[in-house]
C-alpha cells in the first residue's frame, strides 16, 4: 500500500510557483493578486482563508481580504465582486464557501467574472470543463486530485473510475477531469442502488460524501487507488475522511490519508490556477 502524499506534493508544486514569480517579478512585472470575500464568522471557513492567505504569502501572491457580516445583503457582495472585475490588478477572485442562508450562492458566484474565477465554479468554466475545453479553469479539488494520480504515474487512461458523490465543487467536476483524461467514469450519489458492487468495480475510487469512515474494504477492489475527499470529525474530536483508512488500506495499492492528502493538493491547486491566470494576464499586457 502507497500513501499518496499531497503534502509533499503541494510544498513541491509551491516551490514551482515561487520560482516562476520571482521571475516574473524580478524582470518588473507586478506582483499577482488573489482577493478573497470571507462572510460571517463561521470557523471553518475563517481557518480555510487564513491557510489560503499563509500559503499564497509564502510563494509571493498578494492576497486581499474582504470581510462582510453575516447580515450582509447578496447586493451588497455583488457590488464588491463587480468591483473587483474591473480592478486590472486582480487576478483571481474567490468567495469563501459555505455562505450564511440569507445569501443567494448561485448568483454571487455566477457574478465573478470567469476569467479571474479562481476556485473554477461559475457555471462557464464548468461547462467548459465537461467539454474538455482547454481554456477551462478547474475545481482546486479536482485538479489537485489529478495531480496526485499523475504524479504517482497512477494509470487513468482506459481505467474504471467510480466517484462517491455529486457536489458541484468536488464530485462532478472530479468525474469531467477523470474523463477528460480517458477514463470511464460512473459517478453515485445518495439515490445510487447496489452501491458497494458499483464502487468495487473501481480501478480509481474517489470519495466525497461528508460521511465519517463510511466506506470500508467492503466497498472496494483489491489494488484499487482510493481518493478519499473528506474532512469529518471522528472520534475523540480526531479528523477524519470518508474513507475507513484502516480497512481499505488492506486491500488498496494507492490511498490518500486525511489530513495530509487531498486538502493541501486544494489549496495548491488553487494557487495554481491563480498563477497561470496571472501568467495569461502578463503575457496579455
Amino acid at each position: 500500500m502507497i500513501l499518496l502524499n499531497g503534502k509533499q506534493l503541494s510544498q513541491k508544486i509551491a516551490n514551482t510557483l515561487k520560482s516562476k514569480i520571482s521571475v516574473y517579478i524580478d524582470s518588473g512585472s507586478r506582483t499577482p493578486r488573489l482577493d478573497i470575500i470571507l462572510v460571517g464568522e463561521d470557523f471553518a471557513s475563517k481557518k480555510y482563508v487564513d491557510m489560503k492567505m499563509k500559503r499564497a504569502e509564502e510563494i509571493g501572491i498578494k492576497t486581499v481580504l474582504h470581510k462582510f457580516e453575516t447580515n450582509v445583503s447578496t447586493e451588497d457582495i455583488i457590488s464588491e465582486i463587480k468591483e473587483l472585475n474591473n480592478d486590472s490588478r486582480v487576478d483571481g477572485v474567490m468567495v469563501q464557501l459555505p455562505l450564511p442562508k440569507n445569501i443567494d450562492t448561485n448568483v454571487i458566484l455566477e457574478t465573478i467574472d470567469c476569467s479571474k474565477d479562481v476556485d473554477g465554479l461559475t457555471s462557464v468554466n464548468l461547462g467548459k470543463l465537461f467539454k474538455n475545453d482547454p481554456s477551462a479553469i478547474a475545481p482546486a479539488t479536482a485538479k489537485g486530485i489529478l495531480k496526485l494520480l499523475e504524479e504517482y504515474d497512477i494509470s487513468i487512461d482506459g481505467s474504471k473510475a467510480v466517484v462517491i458523490g455529486r457536489s458541484d465543487i468536488v464530485g462532478l467536476p472530479t468525474a469531467a477531469v477523470l474523463q477528460n483524461s480517458n477514463a470511464t467514469v460512473t459517478v453515485c450519489h445518495s439515490h445510487t442502488k447496489n452501491l458497494k458492487e458499483i464502487s468495487k468495480q473501481a480501478d480509481i475510487l474517489v470519495v466525497g460524501i461528508g460521511r465519517a469512515e463510511y466506506i470500508d474494504k467492503g466497498y472496494v477492489k483489491e489494488g484499487a487507488a482510493v481518493i478519499d475527499v473528506g474532512t469529518n470529525r471522528g472520534k475523540d474530536d480526531k479528523l477524519v475522511g470518508d474513507v475507513k483508512f484502516g480497512s481499505v488500506k488492506k486491500v488498496a495499492e494507492y490511498i490518500t490519508p486525511v489530513p495530509g492528502g487531498v486538502g493541501p493538493m486544494t489549496i495548491s491547486s488553487l494557487l495554481l490556477n491563480l498563477f497561470e491566470i496571472y501568467e495569461r494576464n502578463v503575457k496579455r499586457y
